[in-house]
């Protein structure tokens, strides 16, 4: 009986002992959603977005863009000083104080790059993910608030929204009043009434959407149920400060129809914003994810007002209310620029605004718990791919900007008077300041000191057959120097084409005088699919732009560097007029 007793026994411990091995994997990812450890590595990849986001500034141009030099005219003196009465000026009506010091600060200690004003922007970008994430309710799990802040970062740092990061000097406004609307809310939740009416004045001296910062602090502050003069105090505020605005503008004159002059294409346009990292390019689609944007908030708004969450609920509803009251701006005054006004890509950040504040109240009070998931999922991967059309377009405008480096290192700017004013004011200020293209850090990206102004030892240099300038090689390959344009516009020489070596593209290009003296160079790397497509082993980028004075007397060489070396061809002493 002993012996059938332990038999029996030890019978039940190996069965015992073979399911608790079958339940083992089991055990360990119960353990692994239980615990700490899968929160955290989802959150490791909220670092994702920026880190792309850096590559893509690290690439962009140095030579800082548009609006940037108007304001650097309005705010320094002939010899590149600080000006600093007009700091408190304004820029297309909007109140412009400090991006206009960064744009400063950048002139005077960063040798006018562009990149370490973009690094700038990029940590205004994580520090609104960062306020994001202290504003979640501590009622949500590990793994919720680990996927939202997944999302806010991917909703700020979307490729929609590139342009606000590689060209620096949008994200400076757009960016930073995000940051500061963010903190204002964030302070408001806590009850820190003076500290978000601090950084709301911050805010709306950084751009004039941010005006919408004062009705949201109000919301959160009567949905948190604070006193009444809690309450007003912020609408009180935002008062005053519109008024001081408006007085300190003064009467604006205007040139065209009236935006509200079509209340269905204001609604277009303001819709399609809120909508706009749910498609590439079509504003009817953004529009009706505008749309299904609010009527979520709207289905979850009761359930929000509920006693018991309303304290927890009210940030967010002030950031959509923020969200909605910019749309509402830019749609008054954008509008009338076309069906598409409502896309473009500085405005990512008040969409994001939206969107973040849609998941967050979707994820924390769910009227559908079941979907919560593939909510945030779908946000994230949907908005980062219908992003790749507008990242690609800033992308193709690079070169155009490169090019206007040079072009303003030779002070033949004539080319470029859409995105480079009065070059007889600036130029004089750049060079006072040091300012890049006037820096050490530029260059023509030879490799081997052919730099603007040098003279370089061209004996060893070849040239194609002259009248073809293409030279068959020993391999049987051959030497393109294809210069399809070359004419004069205004003070300037503009040279357009491509150039092949072999299966080989340039890695630079550069004009010379009759004395080797470098007068001129250009960009590389352009896509040109119709000399691509004549050319076997050559994917992209056989193209090449280049500028010179157009006043540099005697003949003139376009040259490229290759890795086999240097090739060079004349250029006609009779360039076309450009009319």
């Amino acid at each position: 009986m002993t012996e059938i007793a332990s038999e029996s026994i030890s019978g039940r411990d190996e069965h015992a002992s073979s399911g608790d091995l079958d339940d083992l994997p089991r055990d360990r990812s119960q353990r692994l959603r239980a615990g700490p450890l899968g929160p955290r590595l989802l959150l490791l990849s909220a670092l994702v977005p920026p880190l792309m986001m850096l590559r893509e500034v690290l690439r962009s141009p140095q030579l800082h863009f548009y609006d940037y030099w108007w304001v650097l005219l309005d705010i320094t003196g002939e010899d590149g000083s600080l000006r600093p009465e007009a700091l408190f000026g304004f820029r297309n009506e909007h109140p412009f104080v400090l991006p206009s010091l960064l744009f400063w600060l950048s002139a005077r200690f960063g040798h006018g790059l562009n990149h370490p004003l973009g690094l700038v922007v990029l940590a205004f970008g994580v520090g609104c993910v960062l306020l994001v994430w202290a504003m979640l309710p501590a009622s949500l799990g590990r793994w919720q608030r680990a996927a939202l802040v997944v999302a806010t970062s991917t909703l700020v740092f979307n490729p929609h929204g590139i342009h606000n990061f590689v060209r620096s000097m949008s994200g400076a406004s757009w960016i930073l009043a995000m940051l500061l609307v963010l903190g204002a809310l964030l302070a408001m939740q806590r009850g820190r009434l003076s500290i978000a009416v601090v950084l709301g004045l911050l805010a709306s001296i950084s751009y004039g959407t941010s005006f919408a910062v004062w009705p949201a602090l109000s919301l959160v502050a009567w949905l948190r149920g604070e006193r009444r003069a809690r309450v007003a105090t912020p609408m009180i505020v935002g008062v005053v400060v519109v008024a001081t605005w408006l007085v300190l503008r003064g009467p604006q004159g205007g040139g065209g129809a009236s935006p509200t002059d079509d209340p269905a294409q204001a609604l277009l346009a303001g819709l399609s914003m809120l909508g706009m990292v749910w498609t590439g390019t079509e504003p009817s689609l953004a529009l009706v994810a505008g749309v299904a944007g609010l009527a979520l908030l709207a289905v979850h708004l009761p359930g929000c007002l509920r006693p018991e969450h309303r304290s927890a609920s009210a940030p967010w509803w002030g950031l959509a209310v923020y969200a909605v009251g910019c749309a509402v701006m830019i749609s008054g005054s954008r509008a009338a620029f076309g069906e598409s006004a409502g896309l473009q890509s500085r405005y990512n950040s008040m969409t994001a605004a939206l969107w973040i504040a849609v998941l967050v109240i979707t994820v924390a009070w769910a009227r559908w718990p079941a979907v919560r998931s593939v909510a945030v999922f779908t946000t994230v991967l949907s908005t980062v791919a219908l992003g790749a059309p507008m990242a690609q377009t800033v992308r193709e405008d690079a070169p155009n900007q490169q090019l206007l480096a040079v072009a303003a290192k030779v002070g033949a700017t004539d080319a470029f008077t859409d995105r480079f004013p009065s070059p007889d004011r600036l130029l004089p200020r750049m060079r006072a300041l040091g300012h890049y293209p006037f820096s050490d850090e530029f260059t023509l990206g030879c490799g081997d000191g052919t730099e603007i102004g040098a003279r370089v030892d061209t004996s060893g240099w070849r040239v194609p057959s002259v009248g073809s300038y293409r030279e068959p090689r020993p391999a049987g390959w051959d030497v393109i120097l294809n210069v399809e344009t070359d004419q004069i516009q205004g003070g300037a020489r503009m040279l357009k084409g491509w150039a092949i070596s072999g299966i080989e593209r340039a890695e630079c290009v550069a004009v010379l005088d009759q004395n080797g003296e470098v007068v001129g160079g250009g960009v590389v790397d352009i896509p040109r699919s119709d000399a691509e497509s004549q050319t076997v082993g050559i994917e992209i980028g056989l193209g090449y732009r280049a500028v010179a004075p157009a006043a540099t007397t005697g003949p003139l060489r376009v040259a490229f560097r290759f890795p086999d070396g240097w090739w060079a061809r004349p250029l006609t002493e009779n360039p076309k007029v450009a009319s």
